[in-house]
């Protein structure tokens, strides 16, 4: 049940293309072959060598300062000195911003092992973890009420709360053995999210927020993983001296943004909307996991527009259903990944 939970149910889903390179079975270590140019004391692997490794069709801009790396399953789009990519029109960020050096665009070796082998290459890695019980994490409660429209009466404790109970019950209807960290108005901290996903063993842990921010212009969805060590987070540049430490979390670094990747491109499908990326952040909900964790944060109750939006069921709904879907693509690869590493 474990082993194979989701793979009659998931023939019948349309879920396009679960990873982009998926059928490089045969292709070992790609990180192996490439030679690393130290560039301000970091490793960097130029992208025409990546393109190579991976069979990938290179072409970069008449300045030289955007790359696209192509193939039948992907498209990849890098600009220099930015950290935020495309794949396959989904915005992702990078840990370290491209490098333009002498006329060649760059990408760090971290961000090529931590960023791109997990989606691109994910059979590569050893020890795919299997899914079967998922934690569903209602943010906020109790005394906490979160973001809030008061204009509108929301309140991101209870719009986290009633997604979570929605999603709750559709996974189960996959067969998923699903639990809440709370299910009802009341404050938990965080720290006791965490462990309650650690005790009962769960294989994949996902926040639910909303999010909200001064400028009322901004909308959109975007999913957090935990920042691979010594690399900064998303929301800024510089590498500060905690980002070097390792935790718990980033023993599922590789699991994590597959997870992510899923999750935010089946909102994107789904959904719709702005797409604010798949980030990086070191929350601490995330940091004592011992299994892959995502924190979704699915609008801004602050964009009066999209508040409207949330404050209706019927997208609610639409929220649970890409998140599911999310879910289920993650289980397909990690089935695939399974059975070809167990073969």
């Amino acid at each position: 049940m474990k082993q194979t939970l989701g793979s009659r149910r998931l023939r019948v889903i349309s879920i396009g293309v679960v990873l982009v390179m998926i059928s490089l079975w045969g292709s070992g270590t790609l990180w192996a072959g490439i030679s690393g140019t130290r560039l301000n004391g970091i490793t960097y692997y130029s992208l025409r060598d990546v393109a190579g490794r991976l069979g990938m069709q290179y072409a970069n801009s008449h300045e030289k300062k955007n790359v696209y790396l192509r193939s039948r399953w992907s498209d990849l789009s890098f600009t220099a000195d930015r950290r935020k990519f495309f794949l396959n029109n989904l915005k992702l960020f990078l840990g370290n911003a491209i490098a333009l050096h002498r006329g060649t665009l760059y990408i760090s070796q971290r961000d090529y092992e931590k960023t791109l082998s997990p989606i691109l290459t994910p059979q590569i890695f050893a020890n795919a973890p299997k899914l079967y019980r998922i934690v569903i994490d209602p943010g906020h409660g109790g005394k906490d009420p979160g973001a809030q429209n008061k204009a509108l009466g929301l309140d991101e404790k209870a719009l986290a709360l009633d997604v979570s109970k929605r999603l709750r019950q559709k996974l189960r209807s996959f067969g998923y053995d699903v639990h809440l960290t709370r299910d009802k108005d009341v404050y938990v901290g965080l720290q006791k999210r965490t462990q309650f996903a650690n005790r009962i063993k769960a294989d994949l842990f996902i926040s639910v927020h909303f999010n909200a921010i001064k400028d009322t212009k901004v909308r959109g969805v975007e999913c957090f993983t935990f920042t691979p060590p010594y690399q900064p987070s998303s929301h800024r540049d510089k590498l500060h001296a905690s980002d070097k430490k390792f935790y718990p979390a980033n023993r599922n670094d590789t699991w994590n943004q597959l997870a992510g990747y899923a999750l935010q491109r089946a909102l994107m499908k789904d959904v719709g909307g702005i797409d604010r990326g798949l980030k990086r952040a070191r929350w601490t909900v995330l940091k004592e996991l011992q299994c892959p964790g995502v924190l979704v944060e699915l609008g801004f109750l602050t964009h009066d527009a999209e508040a409207r939006l949330i404050r209706q069921a019927d997208y609610r709904k639409q929220l649970v259903n890409a998140v599911t879907q999310g879910v289920l693509v993650y289980q397909k690869a990690l089935n695939r990944i399974r059975a070809r590493q167990q073969g």
